[in-house]
């Protein structure tokens, strides 16, 4: 099949999801797939557009990219860059590389939808409700899942707080803008990281405990991988700085723990419209209760990201895993 992976775009994922794309891009080749890995941002100009799929592996050469201020100088109208929706539309499938933002949130996916492309993750539907922090958690309680208590800053008073509190951006992915607050001055100067991302913010109750993800794929629940930063949480530079975090699959926990934990990752997987593959990420209490943190439509799939991780233990290589997603969003 000729196969697009879109990757980078404008989020501040956006490294990240250039590494995820270099790695599915030379997985499907492997697989016998003709690919082009494909920036949604840059594009590819109109003399390029004869140097598009290929059936050979590829070293890729901006590992080390733009920083998007950049970017944004040399393109200041356009999410999309030029020719990416004609290029999809020559593709069989894209599969998507993207973290966040316009590839995360359901809008890309809606203008696939309109132009007839398929894509590999979640429906525009599921992509949104995955996205927005709020409408995720509404839905969790709603369907009676446990998830920690919380608040819209604009409805929190500052001498009302009990700390420790989360803080973070209703719409960013990869922990980016959290901060865990301890006292009024942590408070304040985390409000101030989370309004960079113009985005409504949410104050949610702090829940010491065991962190872990469960990964679907083809409505099965991979086995739990517990998540153990050596410092602080799990935030950004934790997820993918290289020896920062200790990662255990399968975890050292109960067989019945474990079966609770994927019965409700399945749960908060079809509760939230997702598709063919997720993330759902999980607080395990100091008194035995699991607390969904939040969904993740599109995970990370670098070769040391939970999803990965978590099939390989099942005996699925990083190859058949990228492979499976392709093929289970052609059904």
């Amino acid at each position: 099949m000729n196969v697009v992976v879109l990757a980078g775009g404008l989020s501040p994922e956006r490294d990240v999801s250039l590494a995820s794309g270099m790695l599915i891009s030379n997985a499907l080749v492997e697989k016998g797939h003709s690919v082009l890995l494909l920036d949604l941002y840059k594009g590819i100009k109109d003399d390029e557009m004869h140097l598009l799929f290929s059936n050979e592996k590829r070293n890729y050469d901006f590992t080390i990219d733009e920083e998007i201020p950049e970017l944004t100088k040399k393109n200041t109208k356009n999410l999309i860059g030029r020719n990416v929706i004609k290029i999809c539309k020559m593709a069989d499938i894209v599969f998507l590389a993207l973290h966040g933002s316009i590839g995360e949130n359901g809008k890309l996916q809606a203008i696939f939808d309109c132009m007839g492309i398929k894509y590999t993750g979640s429906s525009y539907e599921g992509s949104i409700l995955a996205m927005d922090k709020i409408l995720t958690k509404k839905i969790l309680e709603h369907d009676n899942i446990k998830t920690p208590k919380w608040h819209l800053l604009k409805n929190v008073r500052k001498e009302n707080i009990k700390f420790p509190v989360v803080v973070k951006p209703a719409n960013n992915g990869s922990s980016i803008g959290v901060s865990i607050a301890n006292n009024l001055e942590e408070f304040e100067v985390a409000i101030i990281e989370c309004e960079k991302y113009k985005d409504e913010i949410i104050i949610e109750e702090y829940i010491k405990g065991r962190e872990f993800s469960v990964g679907i794929l083809d409505k099965t629940a991979l086995p739990p991988i517990e998540i153990i930063p050596k410092s602080g949480f799990y935030d950004y530079k934790n997820k993918y700085q290289e020896g920062k975090t200790i990662e255990i699959c399968p975890p050292k926990i109960s067989q019945d723990k474990i079966k609770e934990m994927q019965q409700i990752a399945m749960k908060v997987h079809n509760a939230l419209l997702l598709g063919a593959y997720s993330r759902i990420d999980f607080i395990l209490d100091e008194n035995g209760n699991l607390n969904v943190l939040e969904a993740n439509s599109l995970p990370g799939m670098t070769k040391t990201s939970l999803l990965p991780q978590e099939a390989l233990v099942t005996g699925i290589t990083y190859e058949d895993l990228c492979e499976k997603i392709l093929l289970s969003n052609l059904k």
